[in-house]
């Protein structure tokens, strides 16, 4: 966190605070709640810890002592006992797709399933549960099922069903997994020419296609001849979505793939903004607008008109997210340097360098921020480059962009972050080793470039703002399995000795601040919420333990007891 910002607002709530606990009862606010004889772990770094809180029109009063809130206590509507609970400022997830995963989990699942006979048991099963459907839809399969045994193909699908198209999307969201009656509507052949940004795989020996499609232009190939979701069924997947969140304690986030254009299922504003009007929208969301490569700079129009019309207190267009590459088991992220294994390819750029070069210093001008998704060094390193060259045009000014995931960082940019105030956002969850890490990656990579994956404390070492997402449904969006990785580097699930790179371990404080004070100032909230101070929102999360007394491996076990958001329970019981 730039401290400097901070400093200011800081010196205002402990005012405050200092005011609001030394004040008799007749001259304070009522409150609504007050919850007491808990650990407070505020993320105020004048007043780390409390024991109290006080809550009134869904902000919070004061924080304190129990003996200091005392008075509060007694005249309080209600008052909970956290009888030595931990509290937390609610968590917040820098970037996440509620739409799509949503859409994904109310479909036929494959999230979590680790067996290849598993993964065709479960697309069957799909399939005959809905044999009046004109074509089965599935997300949520894993590179790793392909370990040994080749890649996806066509062919293991068409022995399922080969007169209906059967699609499935792996869990990173950038490959299809199609049939031939798949292949046949989207009008894929031998003939059809790769798309930019996009690549269909096709048989060794020929120019077949193989049933797989890599990266969004070429998935959009079949995804625009299919129709569309409903508003209902848009809706229907952000409450689903909403309800996940509040049982992990998140309350705010930022949607990183709203689109105006191209696919529909992208396409959530209207349905956020009918969730608002009736009252349902229980989150704060900040959407990032996607920008269409190829589409050109006039859509930054429709983009400024997009913030205009659909900006309120909930929900803030002011965002835009470039799918600037790949992912490296697919050999899409763009690296500076050929991959070790596949010496032909450095990977792909979705969005041209070019104009990435020519959108980013405009859309900073128009006071936007820019969300980039960035997996190879290569990438890292344009997205750096195109920051410097709009803070050249335009001057400096208070924009905190931001790189996702933030995977390969070459050496020589870990600096460049804090000098230009880029924001680094990672999925901390992903940062040990698995499947992809320990055999996929390392062929790819070399054992130079693996130590430059996931450069977390280095980055926060040399000034950087630190937040965190998970890209869920990607992977689980659960703020303790983030924190205890951040924090271990070990597999959550199981002991291990293995550490995966051990000096980026990160302390607990800054792996909470991740999911909170830094992940708030990311989403331009932290004036309001991402601390437990006086004057801010109500958003806060109650866990059974605190995380500060037990074993970082029991991290991810603690359970989430409640969530409020603005002091309405979203999720749990008090009592």
């Amino acid at each position: 966190m730039s401290q400097p910002r901070l400093i200011l607002s800081q010196l205002i709530i402990i005012t405050v605070l200092t005011l609001t606990t030394s004040h008799s009862q007749a001259e304070t606010e009522k409150a609504d709640l007050v919850l007491s004889n808990g650990k407070i772990y505020t993320m105020n770094p004048e007043q780390p810890w409390a024991e109290s809180v006080a809550i009134g029109g869904g902000r919070i009063l004061a924080v304190g002592t129990d003996e200091a809130l005392a008075s509060y206590a007694e005249s309080a509507s209600r008052t909970i006992n956290l009888e030595q609970q931990m509290l937390l400022p609610a968590f917040q997830d820098v970037h996440i797709h509620p739409m799509t995963g949503g859409l994904a989990y109310l479909g036929c699942s494959l999230f979590g399933i680790e067996e290849m006979d598993a993964v065709l048991e479960k697309i069957s099963q799909c399939v005959k549960e809905a044999p009046e459907a004109d074509f089965i839809r599935g997300d949520g399969w894993d590179w790793g099922l392909f370990i040994g045994v080749g890649a996806p193909h066509k062919k293991y699908l068409d022995a399922i069903d080969d007169t209906r198209p059967l699609i499935f999307g792996d869990a990173d969201g950038h490959t299809l997994w199609i049939n031939s009656a798949a292949l046949a509507l989207a009008e894929i052949d031998a003939d059809t020419i790769d798309p930019d940004g996009g690549e269909i795989t096709r048989e060794k020996d020929s120019k077949e296609p193989t049933g797989v499609l890599l990266e969004g232009p070429a998935m959009d190939l079949l995804n625009n001849k299919l129709p569309p979701p409903t508003l209902e069924q848009k809706k229907a997947a952000l409450l689903y979505t909403q309800k996940y969140l509040h049982s992990l304690g998140i309350t705010a986030m930022q949607d990183a793939f709203v689109g105006l254009t191209g696919t529909d299922s992208a396409k959530s504003l209207e349905a956020y903004q009918s969730l608002l009007d009736e009252d349902k929208l229980k989150l704060r969301v900040k959407t990032a607008l996607y920008w269409e490569p190829g589409q050109g700079l006039d859509q930054i129009k429709a983009m400024q008109a997009a913030r205009e019309t659909y900006s309120q207190e909930r929900l803030q267009v002011n965002a835009v997210k470039f799918w600037a590459d790949g992912i490296l088991e697919a050999y899409t992220a763009k690296l500076l340097e050929p991959y070790s294994d596949k010496p032909e390819t450095t990977g792909l750029l979705m969005v041209p360098e070019d104009e990435i070069m020519a959108a980013i210093p405009l859309l900073d001008a128009a006071q936007f921020q820019v969300h980039i998704h960035t997996i190879g060094d290569a990438t890292v390193r344009y997205a750096l480059d195109a920051v410097e060259l709009a803070q050249k045009n335009n001057g400096v000014r208070d924009a905190r962009h931001l790189t996702a995931h933030t995977q390969l960082v070459d050496i020589d940019d870990i600096k460049r972050f804090a000098e230009l105030d880029v924001i680094a956002t990672f999925s901390p969850y992903w940062a040990y080793y698995d499947d992809y890490s320990l055999e996929i990656n390392p062929p790819q990579l070399g054992a130079a470039r693996m130590q430059r994956m996931y450069p977390i404390q280095e980055l926060i070492e040399a000034g950087t703002t630190v937040s965190f997402g998970s890209d869920w449904s990607v992977s689980s969006a659960d703020p303790l399995l983030g924190i205890e990785t951040a924090v271990s580097r070990k597999d959550p699930h199981a002991p291990s000795e293995l550490v995966f790179f051990p000096e980026q371990r990160v302390s607990l404080h800054d792996a909470i601040a991740g999911y909170t004070i830094n992940a708030a100032y990311t989403n331009f909230l932290e004036t309001e919420t991402g601390s437990v101070e006086v004057g801010k929102y109500a958003d806060l999360v109650i866990l059974d333990q605190n995380l500060f007394d037990i074993p970082v491996a029991e991290i991810s076990d603690a359970k989430v007891q409640a969530t409020l958001l603005e002091g309405e329970l979203v999720y749990g019981a008090l009592d």
